[in-house]
């Protein structure tokens, strides 16, 4: 047997340290490896994740020459592909991508290498369509660590990974840890020889001090050269993990296949810190929005410049994908950085778009003698739904104004509370029709309307209830007791809520596959209030407290819509709790499905925690949500964990120096939205998902507009110095006096 030793070093670069030590220990590691390799010409070092190489490009050049040479003459490994090792459950599949895209083609440019082997040792979890993801990119192999055999059983350390989509590649899980802290390997070599395949003749055996930086000892290595063939008919040999699947593959056929996701590892990581991955996956969902505005709306001589800034936005991103950055499990030092770092991103987002669109606008829309709206869909899918606009009308009173299609066809509008009732910007939502790639402009108009048909008001909103034509929803001091779509239960009796559950659980739940602490709270104060009452849109809301946390929970409802929109704002101030929304399913399900990046895939009912992506379905019933990424269903209750309140990067013990200080996660205030409608297709239920984050781009236009200023009835409280000195004389006596207090002169 060939045990392939692979001498490697994992790095942290945030995790118990912020991020400047992380670059600090990948200089202190890469120094390390040169002066190995140098010392052992039979030695060789593997090292994956891009971002590593490029800190040591950017702050020694010297020793990135000394990579270049080791690289070259075969000693030193590239290995991954990625940019880092993330988690990989929680990015979307954008961003999955974008990690072997960015981290191939640096490797390629600069070390003339293409990495074939996908390689998250540290890594919590890894769902059924990643085998799609590695294949997409060439990868014929996949090394992780986790989960264990206890938690998910595989029928061998080297196997056949099959991912939902039908992709393959070989998995190889290692059985011994991926560091080692002393020079004798023994026990390392042994658990790696015990776990090999029967009748495959290959294994690997993970060495080098890891996790803070390090890498094979001078002893480790001595080590393997003195012990070559000291263990019984096994040969130790310097190797890499691309060797090991080569050999692996010509045994191809006889290895055991596996077709499920490797899970069930840390359930806690998916519930902490929902922030960062609030933000981290409707930043990549806004990343994308920005590549296909560029796509759609951009002239091509800007594409190139354009296209480079995308990039270096979403290297921001893959560096947050970290999996104890995204994971949550980080110290609270580490999070001002990842929040600025999520916020270049987005920022660069946003400026692109703006950018794209904005200028296509000017260019391609005619002008028009109204205020327009504005709106351009870059998405792959056609849109359909409502818009809502706060539309700047020189702080004016809304009048008799109206809206119209660009044919001067009356569109029905409807007025909605603004985000402010200072500047009277006043909002409206009006449905619209984008086709792909294309832009429908409406007009803001205040000549006389035309007579038009108007809209029925089929919406109804009561402190008790909420419903359509098609959908009834009933309401109670508990949240929401049921739902009704085209006359069948969408849920059971036990309806829709939240809860707090006791939570002693460290901050990634080493020990726990499920949340099972005892109830210590449950909403239970709701009185709802109205909001909307339509035409368009109906709404109702309540704003309580559970336990020691405010929360608003707000329920939309719109004309003809088969969907219930559900936002649950939490300003979190527990500790050691978890806030469960549990839904009541009208039949107990005997399967449910979930999304993932890239696919989906059904589960059997049960306690235990899974992550998710996007939604989940169950028993006829559809869930929807990008913020919101952990769910078990049991039965007939889905169940949702929304936020915990662990200690931060806390493994259940104390450190010797310690004074009882704590900083918890997930304190402050928290967004989730949530979409409940009839189970749908795979693609219809991710489609949807994506749609929440990427709304159309509206925007309001001015050009060709001949309007007076202060629109036709300004408030008298915004009148400046020079009106009243006007008035006084005489003067613009067009302007009304609505009785607000005057200016002070």
């Amino acid at each position: 047997m060939i045990v392939h030793m692979i001498g490697n070093a994992h790095i942290d670069p945030v995790w118990l340290w912020p991020w400047q030590a992380g670059v600090d220990e990948v200089l202190a590691t890469f120094g390390s490896a040169i002066d190995r390799c140098n010392e052992y010409p039979d030695f060789v070092f593997t090292r994956g994740e891009a971002w590593c190489y490029r800190v040591v490009e950017r702050l020694d050049p010297a020793m990135f020459r000394e990579v270049r040479r080791l690289v070259a003459s075969g000693q030193w490994h590239i290995t991954g592909g990625q940019w880092m090792q993330p988690d990989v459950n929680l990015p979307t599949l954008a961003g999955l991508h974008r990690q072997f895209i960015h981290g191939k083609r640096y490797f390629q440019e600069k070390f003339g290498v293409s990495p074939d082997v996908g390689y998250n040792v540290d890594s919590f979890g890894h769902p059924a369509t990643l085998p799609d993801v590695l294949a997409a990119h060439g990868h014929i192999g996949y090394v992780f660590h986790r989960p264990s055999q206890e938690q998910t059983p595989v029928p061998a350390a080297t196997f056949r990974w099959r991912g939902v989509g039908g992709s393959e590649v070989l998995g190889y899980r290692i059985p011994a840890p991926y560091t080692t802290r002393s020079d004798d390997l023994y026990g390392q070599i042994m658990l790696s020889i015990d776990a090999a395949n029967p009748g495959l003749d290959h294994v690997m055996c993970f060495y080098g001090v890891g996790n803070h930086g390090g890498g094979p000892t001078k002893g480790n290595i001595e080590y393997i050269l003195s012990n070559r063939h000291a263990f019984a008919g096994a040969e130790l040999r310097f190797s890499t993990p691309q060797e090991f699947f080569r050999a692996a593959a010509k045994d191809r056929d006889q290895l055991p296949v596996v077709e499920y996701e490797l899970q069930k590892v840390f359930p806690g990581c998916y519930v902490v810190m929902q922030d960062v991955k609030r933000e981290q996956r409707r930043g990549e969902h806004l990343l994308g929005q920005a590549e296909a505005a560029i796509h759609r709306f951009a002239e091509p001589s800007e594409k190139p410049e354009l296209t480079q800034k995308l990039n270096d936005a979403w290297e921001d991103l893959l560096f947050t994908q970290f999996h104890d950055i995204l994971a949550g499990t980080s110290i609270d030092g580490a999070w001002p950085a990842v929040h600025a770092m999520q916020g270049r991103a987005r920022i660069g987002a946003e400026e692109m778009i703006t950018h794209v669109t904005r200028r296509w606008a000017r260019s391609k829309l005619p002008k028009v003698n109204f205020q327009q709206i504005a709106v351009l869909n870059p998405g792959p899918g056609d849109f359909d739904g409502m818009i809502e606009h706060a539309a700047f009308i020189d702080f004016a009173a809304w009048g008799d104004r109206w809206i119209s299609d660009g044919d001067g066809v009356p569109v029905p509008f409807q007025h909605v509370q603004a985000q402010t009732t200072i500047l009277l910007t006043p909002a409206i939502v009006f449905p619209a029709k984008v086709a792909a790639g294309e832009a429908a402009v409406y007009l803001l108009r205040e000549d006389a309307k035309p007579n038009a048909v108007e809209t029925p008001n089929r919406l109804t909103a009561t402190p008790h209830s909420l419903a359509n034509e098609r959908v009834s929803v009933h309401l109670s001091s508990s949240g929401i007791d049921r739902v009704t779509i085209d006359g069948r239960d969408l849920l059971g009796s036990g309806g829709l809520s939240l809860r707090l559950r006791e939570d002693p659980a460290d901050t990634w739940g080493f020990h726990v596959n499920r949340f099972a602490g005892e109830i210590v709270a449950t909403l239970s104060n709701c009185e709802w209030v109205v909001e909307e009452t339509g035409p368009l849109r109906a709404r109702v809301r309540c704003e309580t407290v559970i336990g020691r946390s405010p929360l608003r929970l707000t329920l939309s409802l719109h004309a003809g819509s088969a969907t219930v929109e559900i936002e649950l704002h939490v300003t979190y101030s527990e500790r050691f709790k978890l806030l469960q929304m549990p839904i009541s399913l009208p039949v107990p399900a005997s399967v449910w499905r979930a999304g993932l990046a890239g696919g989906a895939v059904d589960r059997d009912p049960g306690l235990i925690e899974w992550p998710l992506h996007g939604w989940a379905s169950a028993s006829g019933l559809a869930v929807l949500s990008p913020d919101a990424n952990s769910a078990s269903c049991e039965n007939d209750v889905m169940t949702w964990s929304l936020l915990r309140a662990p200690r931060m990067a806390w493994g259940g013990v104390d450190a010797s120096i310690y004074a009882g200080r704590h900083d918890f996660t997930d304190q402050g205030l928290r967004r989730f939205a949530f979409e409940l409608s009839s189970s749908m297709d795979d693609a219809e239920l991710t489609g949807r998902t994506v749609s929440l984050c990427q709304p159309p781009v509206v925007i309001d236009r001015y050009e060709g507009m001949d309007r007076p200023p202060w629109g036709n009835q300004t408030p008298r409280r915004f009148w400046t110095a020079a009106e009243h000195r006007a008035r006084r004389d005489g003067r613009m006596m067009h302007l009304q006096d609505d009785g607000s207090a005057a200016v002070e002169e």
